[in-house]
């Protein structure tokens, strides 16, 4: 077995590396079970770190904090470096790094392609910008400061990287993942978590720079030759090797494939000399595109928050107090430049993407802090001396003391960010004070766009809100009432005039952020009609609960109109088309909620009968069906056409029957024959006399 990374003593010196010493384990300790099996005194310190873990995070929940920073205390309160309650550390770290390969793993099957696609402009521009600027700049600074160029660069890898579980974690809880600066972060976090594969290739290469070997360099390109070739034989037999385990319906044997795949990927990149995670998170993204992507996210989860809970102890455990001791201007400095820094850097690369600037400063401040995987990079640069001791000990304290202050930075923002948006939304609310009895239309995507086309062309007052900079000023310059905000906040919804609307459409694709705006409005405006869209027919109930009249499922529509479709190219009768449908909807919990289905129009008869068509005409003051009952008005005996509905006085007749009598101004609908048609309308408009001058 090949040996492991060396690892970093208490002590600040860098121990060698070694082979598991089962005879240590053996040695007395101070929980006093100096003769039990080695077996059994790890599980005896598993079981008490797990449990730590436990009381840890629900202590951390009530308090409002991320359970990462209190695994991250948990750590520095039973390290070596205090009151040193794990004596088996080095077995410690070594499940800790099961725990960033399922990490890792689960990390991957957040990154489904398509996903990056809908991202691809976060990701490219603002991640791009923000990973490459906060390299750059650390790498300067430190050459500057006399660090060697092959360290500065590894420096600047470690400072790229911001704390994905902290910054998802804090927004989650908040209910802001879908805002617009919580996009940016979730935009943000998926490029750092894409750029960690690149830094872990390049990591061999700046050993081998340090070490003035050509030969190394060499050898990693080979291994990434290899690893391409090992990535496209994957991607190959995925998809139908997880077809065959499903359709088996063995959970067990399903559980037992996603171990096999992400483990086998994990071992085939570390004997090519990469890392475990690397191989660990290719495999996650060759089953994010999979259609079972959901079922092994759900699998993977209990595994990946046991061992990514070890893993962040086994971080705090390397914490060390005496450094700060030793020098606290140093560590104060560092993370001060830290913070700054990177939330300088994601500002910029937020500006550059045209977010205004509550969102550029909220954004800023919940990404400014050292990464989880900074930890792991720090584990691979272990192997090639890239850091000295000390050096690595400080950016260690400055890397947990950075995590733990996120909720601190996260709460400033927030504030800051309120008063600056309160002004900018009391600016806007005083434009709009002409809006009465309006409607207020929440997200432009394809549904917002058909809702405001339909009133707009009505002459129906309506005004839109939308998060997307570029859509809110390529729209404006359409002429389109849109406006850039962020509904689930008071002061948008009432800057919109939501408490003199008549009607509030809730057009976006996103539960949470719909439920919320739903309840604010209710609060706000009970009088308004909260109309909502939802994905799955299941979300309904909980829209209706949080404030939404009425809301419309996607599921649910889109199988009511497919249904209607098939049984309308079968000639079934309208009447048992409305009993099945009605039949869907109370199965489905609608009731009479939902919209209706729309009986066959006259327009698609001709699909089933050729020939016949229709007409809508208005009857003139002369026609010679003016006055007369359809009986004897002689449309039918005439020229086989019928007279299907009369609207008289912008309403429709219940009934037409022979005795229905025409009246001037009457609009009809006749269907008939095509070639009789023409003829029928003779029958509706005045006829025309000829004027004769008499002769003298």
């Amino acid at each position: 077995m090949r040996d492991g990374p060396a690892r970093f003593s208490p002590h600040g010196r860098r121990d060698a590396p070694r082979q598991f010493d089962a005879s240590a384990l053996c040695r007395a300790g101070r929980l006093g079970y100096s003769t039990a099996p080695v077996l059994e005194q790890v599980l005896l310190e598993l079981a008490l770190l797990f449990a730590l873990c436990v009381g840890v995070a629900v202590t951390f929940h009530r308090l409002r904090l991320p359970p990462i920073v209190g695994f991250l205390v948990a750590g520095v309160f039973v390290g070596p470096n205090a009151i040193g309650l794990v004596r088996h550390e080095e077995m410690v770290r070594e499940l800790a790094e099961v725990g960033i390969v399922v990490l890792l793993f689960a990390v991957g099957l957040e990154v489904p392609l398509s996903q990056l696609a809908r991202l691809r402009r976060v990701i490219g521009l603002g991640g791009g910008l923000q990973v490459l600027g906060t390299v750059g700049a650390a790498t300067l600074v430190c050459w500057l400061l006399g660090v060697p160029i092959a360290a500065a660069v590894f420096l600047g890898f470690l400072l790229s990287l911001s704390s994905t579980a902290a910054s998802t974690k804090i927004l989650v809880d908040h209910g802001e993942l879908s805002a617009p600066h919580g996009r940016l972060v979730l935009g943000i976090n998926i490029a750092q978590d894409l750029a960690v594969v690149p830094m872990i290739l390049l990591i061999p290469l700046l050993a081998s720079g340090a070490a003035g070997s050509s030969a190394s360099a060499l050898g990693s390109l080979q291994n990434l030759g290899l690893l391409v070739v090992v990535i496209a034989v994957a991607r190959l037999l995925v998809r139908p090797v997880m077809s065959l385990v499903c359709r088996t319906r063995s959970r067990e044997l399903f559980v037992l494939f996603l171990a096999t795949w992400c483990l086998g990927m994990a071992v085939v990149t570390a004997h090519l000399g990469l890392s475990l995670a690397l191989g660990a998170f290719l495999a996650g993204i060759l089953i994010a595109d999979s259609d079972h992507h959901s079922q092994a996210a759900a699998e993977i989860e209990p595994f990946r928050d046991a061992f990514s809970s070890l893993f962040f102890v086994s971080i705090g455990m390397l914490f060390d107090w005496r450094a700060i001791a030793a020098d606290p201007a140093t560590v104060v400095l560092c993370v001060l430049a830290v913070v700054v820094g990177k939330a300088a850097i994601v500002m910029l690369a937020a500006w550059g993407l045209g977010q205004p600037f509550w969102v550029r400063l909220r954004a800023a401040l919940t990404l400014a802090q050292v990464g989880e995987f900074s930890f792991v990079l720090v584990q691979l640069g272990q192997r090639s001396n890239l850091l000295a001791s000390d050096a690595e000990r400080v950016f260690i304290v400055t890397a947990v003391l950075s995590i733990a202050i996120t909720p601190l930075l996260y709460a400033v923002g927030r504030r800051v960010a309120n008063r600056a948006r309160a002004a900018a939304d009391h600016g806007r609310a005083v434009g709009d004070d002409r809006l009465r009895d309006h409607a207020i239309v929440i997200g432009y995507g394809p549904t917002g766009r058909t809702v405001v086309a339909g009133l707009g062309s009505l002459g129906i007052p309506v005004i839109v809100s939308e998060m997307n900079a570029a859509t809110v000023r390529a729209e404006k310059q359409k002429g389109v009432p849109i406006v850039l905000g962020d509904a689930t906040r008071v002061p948008v919804l009432k800057s919109l005039g939501i408490e003199r609307a008549h009607m509030l459409v809730l057009a976006v694709n996103d539960t949470a952020a719909t439920s919320r705006i739903a309840q604010l409005a209710r609060q706000i405006a009970p009088h308004v009609h909260v109309l909502a869209r939802a994905v799955y027919t299941a979300e309904s109930d909980g829209l209706r609960r949080a404030g939404a009249n009425d809301v419309v499922p996607q599921e649910l529509e889109a199988s009511v109109e497919m249904l209607v479709r098939v049984l309308r190219r079968f000639l079934v009768a309208d009447d048992e088309i409305g009993r099945q449908v009605r039949q869907v909807r109370h199965a489905a919990g609608a009731g009479d909620r939902a919209a209706r289905t729309v009986s066959t129009d006259a327009a698609s008869i001709a699909e089933f009968v050729p020939g016949i068509g229709f007409r809508v005409w208005r009857v003139a003051p002369g026609a010679p069906s003016a006055g007369q009952p359809l009986a004897t008005s002689g449309v039918r005996k005439t020229t086989g056409c019928s007279v299907v509905a009369v609207r008289r006085d912008g309403v429709n007749l219940p009934a037409i029957t022979p005795d229905t009598v025409l009246q001037a101004g009457d609009t009809v609908v006749v269907l008939g024959p095509e070639p009789r048609l023409s003829d029928a309308g003779a029958m509706f408009v005045a006829p025309v006399t000829v004027a004769t001058k008499e002769s003298t």
